[in-house]
Formats: C-alpha cells, sequence, structure tokens
C-alpha cells in the first residue's frame, strides 16, 4: 500500500511539473503576443460586433448582410479598402460546429478577396455553445486570415494579443500604432467551481501586460484597445455627463444599461492606467442598444454598432419622448425611423496618434436599403 501511494503521489507531482513547464510567464514572453501589419496613413479598421450567429441563423441572408456591410465601408473609407475587421465579441451563440465552420469560411472568402486581415476577441456568449471553448480557438488560430493568440500562459483570459503597425510588416520594423485587443471576461466561468459571474472585467494582469507592450513598442507609439464588455469607465463618464453636469463631447445613441454592476471587487484599472501610455481610444461592444461614445481622461471612449438583427437591437423613432433617444437623434442628425445596426469604422490618419470614427448604419429594406454614415 505504501508503495503505491508513494507511486500515485510521485506521478501527480510529475503531472504537475510538465504543466508547470507548459504555462509561461507573460511578462517573460511579451513577444509571443505581438502580430504584425504593415502600416499606412489612413489605415482603415472595420468594427463588427455581436453578430450572434446562433442554431437559428439564416447563414444565407447573414452572409448577404454582412457582405453588404463591408462593401458599403470599403467603398466609404479613404482609400477603397479595409485592412483589418475586428470582431469584438459574441460572434456566436447557442451554436454548432457548423455554425462556426461557416462562419469562418465566409470570414476567409472575404479576406482573400478583399485583402483585409480579421482579429476576434472572445464575447461571453462565444462560451455558449455546442462545442469545446478549446476547439474553437484552435479554429481561430487555424484560420490563414485571422489574427488572434491564445497562449498557455499566467494571463487571464484567451485573446490578449497585440498588433503592431509598423513600417514593413515585420517586428523588425518601428512601430507606428499599436492595436490592443484584450479579453474583458466572459459573465461566465469555464471552471466547475462558479459556473456564473454577474459581468466579468479586465483584470490587473492584463492591464500590466498591456503596459509592457506598449513600453516594448515605445512610449511615444499611439494605441487604440478594443475588448468586448464595457468597464466601469463608461457608466461614470455617462454620470459625469447627465448626473454630476460635467461638459464632454458625446455623441450617438445610448439607450440601455453600460454593464457595470457597481461590484467594487469587479471594477478594471485599464482604462485609467492606459490613459496614461498613450491610448488614444477603447472600443467595446455587448451592449445592443448602445453606440454612444465620449471623450473620457484624453480618451475616446464607445461602443461599436451592433451588426446584424440576431438576438435584439433598438428602433429608433424620431416621435419617441425619451430624453435618451431625442438626445441620440439630435447627435447623429437623422429624421427618419431605423435600427441601430450596422457597423463602426475607425481611420488612423497618421502615426500622431490622429484618426477619425464615423458609425455605419445599414437595415436592409425592400425599397432601398437604409444606409447612413455619422461622424464623431
Amino acid at each position: 500500500m505504501q508503495n503505491k501511494t508513494r507511486l500515485v503521489l510521485l506521478s501527480v507531482a510529475m503531472l504537475s511539473l510538465v504543466s508547470c513547464g507548459q504555462s509561461k510567464t507573460y511578462a517573460d514572453h511579451l513577444e509571443d503576443y505581438v502580430h504584425t501589419m504593415r502600416y499606412h496613413d489612413d489605415f482603415n479598421i472595420l468594427q463588427l460586433t455581436d453578430i450572434h450567429w446562433n442554431y437559428n441563423t439564416s447563414n444565407a441572408a447573414s452572409k448577404v448582410y454582412l457582405e453588404k456591410v463591408i462593401q458599403e465601408a470599403k467603398k466609404h473609407a479613404p482609400g477603397g479598402k479595409i485592412d483589418l475587421i475586428e470582431l469584438t465579441g459574441d460572434q456566436f451563440m447557442l451554436a454548432n460546429a457548423f455554425h462556426v465552420e461557416s462562419f469562418m469560411k465566409f470570414f476567409e472568402e472575404q479576406a482573400e478577396k478583399e485583402g483585409f486581415m480579421y482579429a476576434i476577441i472572445w464575447g461571453n456568449h462565444d462560451h455558449h455553445g455546442i462545442y469545446n471553448p478549446n476547439w474553437l480557438s484552435q479554429t481561430f488560430k487555424n484560420a490563414a486570415h485571422c489574427i488572434y493568440s491564445d497562449e498557455e500562459d499566467n494571463l487571464y483570459g484567451r485573446s490578449n494579443f497585440v498588433i503592431d503597425l509598423t513600417v514593413d510588416g515585420t517586428k523588425a520594423g518601428a512601430v507606428k500604432w499599436q492595436i490592443a485587443n484584450l479579453d474583458s471576461g466572459a459573465s461566465f466561468s469555464e471552471t466547475a467551481v462558479s459556473p456564473f459571474r454577474e459581468y466579468d472585467y479586465i483584470r490587473k494582469d492584463q492591464t500590466d501586460w498591456w503596459v509592457k507592450e506598449h513600453a516594448r513598442a515605445g512610449e511615444a507609439v499611439p494605441a487604440i484597445a478594443y475588448y468586448h464588455i464595457p468597464q466601469q469607465d463608461n457608466g461614470i463618464a455617462w454620470d459625469d455627463i447627465h448626473v454630476r453636469g460635467a461638459t464632454y463631447k458625446n455623441k450617438f445613441f445610448k439607450l440601455e444599461k453600460f454593464c457595470d454592476n457597481g461590484l467594487e471587487a469587479y471594477a478594471s484599472d485599464f482604462l485609467d492606467t492606459a490613459s496614461k501610455h498613450n491610448l488614444k481610444a477603447a472600443f467595446q461592444g455587448h451592449a445592443h442598444n448602445v453606440d454612444w461614445t465620449v471623450e473620457y481622461k484624453g480618451v475616446t471612449l464607445g461602443l461599436g454598432v451592433k451588426t446584424g438583427t440576431e438576438l435584439y437591437f433598438a428602433h429608433i423613432d424620431v416621435n419617441d419622448p425619451d430624453p435618451a433617444m431625442k438626445e441620440g437623434l439630435a447627435s447623429v442628425g437623422i429624421n427618419e425611423n431605423f435600427d441601430l445596426i450596422g457597423a463602426s469604422l475607425v481611420t488612423l490618419k497618421n502615426d500622431a496618434g490622429a484618426f477619425d470614427l464615423e458609425h455605419l448604419y445599414l437595415n436592409e429594406r425592400t425599397s432601398g436599403d437604409f444606409v447612413k454614415w455619422v461622424k464623431w
């Protein structure tokens, strides 16, 4: 019995050593999280968010809509080309392998045809599918035009990586802009200990990781961040304007909560810290009835327009008496009813940190599609 016990203990110890050897410390492997693209002035980033491809989705109809959005953005963007698409979470919800593979096939074909790359960030509903999350992660890694990282490390989350825009598109070239992608949590745990959360947040180790990645690229390098779940800063900015009377530039529609649950334990330090390290903008998804944007702590902080009609979205009524609706309508200058779906376009104008932001509202209509661009 003693020999068997010793054998079991030895086996456990060996497995622990192997496991520890496979998990790396992020601070010692910063290069592993780095992807590169060639920088040019008027670099165009199209944000698509909360597509929610699911068991009830018509793949054919959804592909038609997505292609319309991509083509409209391409036509409208400076230079007539989309360089990068940021998919900021909730690509899927209650989906299976067929939906995932159809989705990825569509984006691979579009990327090949149009010459863009696309980056993927996890959202909370991406965990809710009839597949193993590790399989989904590997599917992202295997796609030829997909930019994505999921390292075996001590860093929270699955989709933490940076895209360095360099003069020659290689890691050896000087970095002109940095695009940070972060896993903002899932409101769902993959462990059996805590299957559900209220909402999640960007951890301190993720903030530390990005600060180190930015220092590696150069403190003078302007940066932009994408993640899925809005953090408590969004709610603070809203209250500063509408409760405490502060004067900020703000625009577009805010018709539901920012998902700040008010728990101190879930407060993120990311924006407060990143604003001191040349972060120019941070954009999220998750809240379908919100595409509100505000200037906060020197950072343009906002949400992308929900892409497509899956799940739910806001119906904008020009006669709605709600003050938030009126404020939104006044900020965009639109005088007809429409649905709050479409995309967001960021154009990096130069390497000094200047950028443009525009929101696209695209509704399919039998009498001709509703297409409106509104500049921030």
